[in-house]
C-alpha cells in the first residue's frame, strides 16, 4: 500500500458492505448503511446497477462479494459483543479504513475505540464523518505505518490504557505484511493486552486463487503472506494468547447464512479469536 494515497482494498471492503447493505449479501437483516457514506460516485452507482440485476433475477457477481465481506464482518461482530460482555471498555481496530463500528453497534457506547491506520485513508474518512450521525464509541484516530511505525509509539500518545481489557480488531490486514511485522505486531499488543482481552485477526491459509492475487498486486497491494491455522494459534501464544475460536468461510457460512451463500471460492478466509492468557 502507497501511505500518499487511501488504501485501495479499504474502499473494496466498504463496496462489499454497502453492496450487502443493500439487500445482495444471504446474511438475513445485514445493516450497514455507514458504508455508503464512503463510497465515491462511480461505486455508488456500481451498487445500483447490481441491485437492479438481482431484482431482474440474474445471477451478479456482486451478490458473491457481499455475501463474502458480510459474512466476515457478521464474525468478528460476534466476537466484538462478546468481548465487550467479558468487560472490555476499549476497542483497538487496527488498519480501520472506513470501518463504521463506532457508528452502527450500540454495543459500543461508552466503549474507547481507537482506529488505527495510514494517515491518508484516514484523512479520507474523516472528511465524510459530517455525513454520519454522532458516533455510539468514542473514537480515537491513530495514524501509523505497521511496517515502519511503533503501535507502541502511537497508542501511547492516544492514551490507550494497556491495565484496561481491550479488544482488537485486525481485519484484512496481516495478508499484506510479512511474517516478522505481524510478529512484531502481535507482541506489542500482547504487551499491552491485561488478563481479559480479545484479539480477533482475520488471515488466509495459503490458496491458488491467481486471479485474486494478481488484481491486489496491480492496485499496488500485494497479499505477500499465509498462515495455517496451527502457524497462527503458535504466533498468538508466542504474544500471550490463547485461541478459543478459529473458523472459515465455510463455518461463518452455516452460522450467519444458514449455508446460502455461494463461499467455495473464499476457503481460505478464516478468522481466529483469541483470550490473553492469565499471567502471573
Amino acid at each position: 500500500m502507497k501511505a500518499e494515497r487511501p488504501s485501495r482494498t479499504a474502499q473494496f471492503v466498504t463496496l462489499g458492505r454497502a453492496l450487502a447493505d443493500a439487500g445482495l449479501s444471504h446474511v438475513p437483516d445485514f445493516q450497514d448503511p455507514t458504508a455508503h457514506v464512503f463510497l465515491s460516485e462511480r461505486a455508488k452507482l456500481r451498487v445500483a446497477k447490481a441491485q437492479r440485476a438481482v431484482q431482474a433475477g440474474k445471477r451478479a457477481m456482486a451478490q458473491v462479494m457481499a455475501d463474502f465481506i458480510a459474512l466476515r464482518t457478521a464474525a468478528i461482530d460476534r466476537a466484538v459483543r462478546d468481548a465487550i460482555a467479558a468487560g472490555a471498555r476499549q476497542l483497538v481496530i487496527l488498519g480501520a479504513g472506513y470501518d463504521g463500528r463506532a457508528w452502527r453497534m450500540p454495543e459500543l457506547a461508552g466503549v474507547e475505540v481507537f482506529e488505527v491506520d495510514q494517515p491518508a485513508t484516514q484523512a479520507e474518512k474523516r472528511a465524510k464523518l459530517h455525513e454520519l450521525p454522532p458516533a455510539i464509541g468514542v473514537v480515537k484516530f491513530v495514524s501509523m505505518n505497521f511496517r515502519t511505525d511503533s503501535l507502541k509509539t502511537a497508542l501511547d500518545r492516544a492514551r490507550h490504557d494497556p491495565s484496561s481489557p481491550t479488544c482488537w480488531i485486525w481485519e484484512g490486514v496481516v495478508m499484506y505484511l510479512t511474517h516478522d511485522v505481524v510478529r512484531t505486531t502481535l507482541a506489542e499488543i500482547g504487551a499491552r493486552s491485561k488478563a481479559g482481552s480479545t484479539l480477533i485477526v482475520n488471515y488466509h491459509t495459503a490458496h491458488r486463487r491467481l486471479l485474486a492475487r494478481l488484481i491486489f498486486r496491480l492496485i499496488g497491494e500485494p497479499q505477500i503472506s499465509a498462515w495455517t491455522p496451527e502457524e497462527m494459534a503458535a504466533d498468538l501464544a508466542s504474544a500471550g494468547f490463547v485461541v478459543e475460536d478459529d473458523s472459515g468461510m465455510r463455518d461463518w457460512n452455516q452460522r450467519f447464512a444458514q449455508g446460502r451463500a455461494d463461499v467455495d471460492r473464499g476457503h481460505y478466509m478464516r478468522i481466529a479469536v483469541a483470550r490473553t492468557r492469565r499471567r502471573p
